[in-house]
């Protein structure tokens, strides 16, 4: 803190000010944005505070649901834990092979070694899963001897290296004023939002890409015992390190179903964990209570509960962002004294491993994360005065930290595929089972959509606080950290990366909001640091008193709008009967495949058309993404040279052929995910696919008549306007009558006639 002087009063309080009138800005246009969850004014959602001390009936439906259901989770959690513990004893491992310039008890440490622990479970699965080893003994038996070692060390004599704890200096206790602050009292305004993290996350998941792939792409690793190359599904070629966390959750769980909830579980923890990181970083660079309120700010905004409930990527990237961000500062500390150089080094290779693991969560974190901090990496060493060490020794070791962790993907991808980072970058290297057209459509799909001042300021307003999930008080609090703090460079250091990260998501991604996530801890960390300057800035009781209020207020109004009977944030139906839950949540997202478990005859074999959500299927299928090739259009129509059957199909007898050599007893078209990729704006999908197709095949005698189901049909005033075009064109069979209104058929389902039944191949169903 400055000195007290009746000049720094007078700046205070301009400052104040300055701070006050930007908040309440932020606040004002955060409450009279319309938002999309629930439609309408956010401020309205005041309305639904209330429910938190009286909340309604949530299983309105006659479900069950109450804490006497808690103990259907309890093999979820043990699960979990499990990995946690395992993450927790590689972690420890690992940082005494690199053996860091940190006291052995310290947050940073614990940091480190969860981070670099998850992130070796996860390669340790890769690496089980290339070798067709995904056995339940073998996993096991790794992770109990890993913790089975740490412990011995963590009560051994020899556990400690003197050296290595006298580089950095222990921190001090957490206090305030001089006064030592109680733990148990520091933690408990986490105590609600970590609690709906915990029980959110070991429900079903409702989201389309989560089912697609982030699940999806395990459970058919698990299914055939390895991991390989997946032709259908062009997602599961990216880096996979959350989701092989998942497949490790549902190997030991030996059950792809609940497995994945177990994995959704152990993905949770990267929430509470970026806490405990943005607490490590606030309490070393701006102050213990700048560190408390960077981890409560983080915590209370519902794009991280989203986050951490839904398994996306993103959980991870943010975390690892962070870490890797906490560990380039201790070794900036540590570098400073020449004599530390090997410490110093050491600590370097350490952010490098913890920065190619944000990239094995997600290619962008190549942009967010490896360039930017490898960029300071250099910097710093190139302005060194150490003279008695070559320039290159600190982004060598960084280097050789990234190689280490995104490596074995790249090398996975270049063997599979002959591209590391398949499928970008076709134009370079190329890639297996992609061309030309189909790099086009990524590329389109997936770059964005315009440059202009308009889409620039409409991100901005997006960040700040117009997206449904965001939180006013980190853009709002987040100046007061910038210029109001007495570590000035090092804010306008993390203001400078929170830039890096806002135009790299505007220039280089096609915008959607979650990409730009990983942002909000470094964005968290200024808010930290800014309300821990107006708390010391406000002095007097009645403006500490309206801040505490404020804050409070802010965090009721998130607790309600995250754990609210309108799943908002996502489906959160906690203490449900599990069963009744997967039931909601597949009725929600994926109700065709539900009808199809229900209804198939024993022994059937799907193919899927225009639907790739797959995840709750419970037979065997075949399917493919919207940016792969069509398997219906491979196996239907006629090649390039051929004699044309009817409408452009192969001749019949070799497309029954195709069908009994793949065991296909009935194919099943989602006729609504096909308009939907159709509609104007969206990735496009194949023309070949048309209701006139399918006619033909009937008439040909190949498939039989679609089956009759009511529930299969909707109003076409629900249908989307834009999509509605679409449907005067290639879609007008689809078009019905129910209930003297015209409706639209949303799918269908054909038997093949005369379908062979052959030995379906084992899969490992849930029991």
């Amino acid at each position: 803190m400055e000195p007290r002087s009746p000049d720094n009063d007078t700046r205070h309080v301009k400052l104040a000010a300055l701070a006050a009138i930007w908040l309440t800005l932020i606040l004002a246009c955060f409450f009279s944005v319309k938002i999309a969850n629930p439609p309408g004014i956010r401020w309205d959602l005041w309305f639904f505070v209330p429910d938190l001390v009286d909340p309604p009936q949530r299983s309105a439906d006659g479900g069950h649901s109450g804490w006497r259901y808690f103990p259907q989770r309890f093999d979820l959690l043990a699960v979990a834990a499990s990995i946690m513990a395992g993450a927790w004893g590689a972690g420890h491992l690992v940082l005494r092979i690199v053996r860091p310039p940190l006291p052995v008890q310290s947050v940073e440490r614990t940091v480190f070694a969860f981070g670099t622990g998850l992130a070796a479970l996860s390669l340790l699965t890769l690496g089980a899963g290339l070798a067709g080893a995904l056995s339940r003994l073998l996993l096991v038996s790794v992770m109990a001897t890993v913790v089975a070692i740490e412990t011995a060390f963590q009560f051994s004599i020899f556990n400690r290296h003197p050296q290595d704890q006298a580089a950095i200096p222990p921190l001090p206790p957490l206090t305030k004023g001089g006064k030592r602050i109680s733990r148990v009292a520091a933690l408990l305004p986490f105590v609600p939002f970590v609690l709906a993290m915990l029980l959110g996350s070991l429900l079903p998941s409702t989201d389309f890409d989560v089912n697609e792939y982030h699940f999806g792409g395990p459970k058919e690793f698990f299914q055939a015992g390895r991991i390989s190359f997946l032709e259908h599904n062009v997602y599961t070629s990216f880096p996979f390190g959350t989701e092989m966390l998942t497949l490790l959750a549902m190997v030991l769980r030996d059950d792809w179903y609940r497995g994945a909830l177990a994995g959704k579980c152990v993905l949770m923890c990267f929430g509470p964990l970026t806490a405990l990181a943005l607490f490590a970083a606030g309490r070393r660079w701006f102050g213990t209570i700048a560190g408390l309120c960077a981890a409560f700010l983080y915590l209370a905004t519902p794009w991280v509960y989203r986050i951490s409930t839904i398994a996306y990527a993103e959980g991870g990237v943010s975390f690892f962002l962070l870490a890797t961000l906490l560990a380039l500062t201790v070794a900036i500390d540590v570098s400073t004294d020449a004599g530390n150089r090997s410490f110093a080094v050491r600590q370097y290779l350490l952010v490098g491993l913890l920065a190619g693991n944000a990239m094995s969560c997600k290619y962008p974190a190549l942009v967010s994360v490896v360039v930017p901090l490898g960029a300071a990496v250099c910097f710093l060493s190139w302005t060194s005065r150490d003279r008695f060490a070559p320039r290159w020794t600190f982004p060598l070791a960084f280097a050789c930290g990234v190689s280490l962790t995104i490596g074995p993907w790249l090398v996975k991808n270049a063997v599979e595929t002959g591209n590391p980072v398949y499928p970008l970058a076709y134009r370079v290297f190329g890639g297996r089972d992609w061309d030309p057209m189909l790099d086009a459509r990524w590329r389109k799909g997936h770059s964005p959509p315009s440059y202009t001042l308009s889409s620039l300021v409409g991100l901005a307003c997006d960040v700040t606080y117009r997206s449904d999930w965001i939180s006013p008080l980190l853009f709002g609090l987040a100046p007061a950290g910038l210029f109001a703090v007495a570590s000035r460079r090092r804010a306008v250091g993390l203001a400078a990366y929170v830039g890096w990260l806002f135009g790299s998501c505007w220039l280089v991604t096609h915008r959607i909001d979650r990409f730009w996530v990983p942002m909000l801890p470094v964005v968290a960390l200024l808010a930290g640091a800014g309300l821990a300057w107006w708390w010391s800035a406000f002095t007097g009781k009645w403006a500490r008193c309206a801040l505490v209020l404020l804050l409070f207020a802010m965090s009721v109004f998130h607790l309600e709008f995250m754990t609210g009977v309108g799943n908002w944030c996502g489906y959160n139906d906690y203490l449900r009967d599990l069963d009744e839950a997967g039931h909601v949540a597949a009725t929600v997202t994926a109700p065709e495949v539900l009808y199809l478990n229900e209804h198939l005859p024993a022994g059937a074999k799907v193919l899927s058309v225009g639907d790739a959500e797959m995840f709750v299927a419970r037979f065997p299928v075949v399917y493919n993404t919207v940016f792969d090739r069509s398997i219906f259009e491979e196996w239907f129509a006629a090649k390039s040279g051929e004699t044309t059957g009817s409408a452009g199909l192969r001749d019949a007898a070799e497309i029954r052929e195709t069908l009994a050599v793949a065991g296909i007893t009935h194919v099943y078209v989602n006729w609504l995910e096909v308009l939907r990729y159709r509609s104007p704006g969206n990735y496009g999908y194949t023309d070949f696919v048309t209701p006139a197709r399918f006619a033909e095949l009937q008439h040909l005698g190949i498939l039989g008549p679609a089956w009759s189901i009511p529930e299969a049909s909707m109003d076409l005033d629900r249908v989307d306007a834009l999509w509605q075009p679409e449907l005067e064109t290639w879609g007008k069979s689809l078009l019905t009558r129910r209930r003297e209104e015209t409706a639209f058929v949303t799918f269908q389902v054909f038997p093949v006639i005369n379908s062979p039944s052959p030995p379906l191949q084992a899969q490992r169903w849930p029991r």
